[in-house]
């Protein structure tokens, strides 16, 4: 049987990425909405489906395999089998950020994992977070660079988030006990994190279309 054309696989290792960037986003949503609504169930339904997005990553690197072993790309074909190996790893790790925000909502339960002086940059995390995730997918897909780089500015609204959990945190009239500011740090922490890979993986892209790194593209 011969092989899988080369193009083939360029196109199938896109569509697998930008299939796992929207599964990881969809996973910081229910994740999100069950940290906000107190659903514990929810939680449990994205720790679980967090194998979905490991299998992913492993069929991503199955196809790169074979186009490795079978058809040796060069340049430009090169760049691409290795940036969405790579990539394929930052979206995992953005699936386990996902995962970590649920298993405190489920090891909280019952208790409201969030008090009401961080709801709203919670909710607002969220939505820039997973509109991250879905912008990256979008540019693996599409390969359109000027998108991948507008990500890394969107992610300048999360960073300026994060650093505002510190002020509410740091108050001096914070009633709620280290404990809850532990669990708000690390939490904060994630969504941040999360946005910072769904910026690399864009960033993945932008080398393995132009053989440079994103900050020597002019928007």
């Amino acid at each position: 049987m011969p092989p899988v054309p080369l193009p083939q696989q360029l196109h199938e290792l896109a569509d697998l990425l930008g299939e796992m960037c929207t599964a990881a986003a969809g996973a910081l949503n229910r994740a999100t909405t069950a940290m906000l609504d107190g659903r514990v169930r929810l939680a449990e339904q994205v720790i679980a489906g967090d194998a979905r997005i490991d299998a992913m990553r492993a069929q991503i690197e199955d196809v790169a395999t074979d186009a490795l072993l079978f058809h040796s790309p060069v340049a430009g074909d090169l760049r691409a089998v290795v940036s969405a190996i790579r990539a394929a790893g930052d979206v995992e790790r953005m699936g386990d950020l996902a995962l970590h925000v649920a298993q405190v909502v489920s090891m909280r339960h019952p208790r409201p994992v969030l008090p009401p002086e961080v709801r709203e940059d919670f909710t607002q995390m969220g939505a820039l977070a997973v509109q991250l995730a879905l912008k990256a997918a979008q540019v693996a897909r599409s390969r359109n660079v000027i998108l991948a780089v507008e990500l890394d500015a969107d992610d300048d609204a999360m960073d300026k988030l994060h650093r505002h959990m510190f002020t509410v945190l740091m108050d001096p009239s914070w009633p709620h006990g280290v404990p809850a500011a532990v669990d708000i740090t690390l939490l904060a922490r994630y969504y941040e994190r999360f946005a910072d890979h769904a910026v690399v993986v864009a960033n993945h892209t932008v080398y393995a279309v132009t053989g440079e790194e994103p900050d020597a593209i002019p928007i």
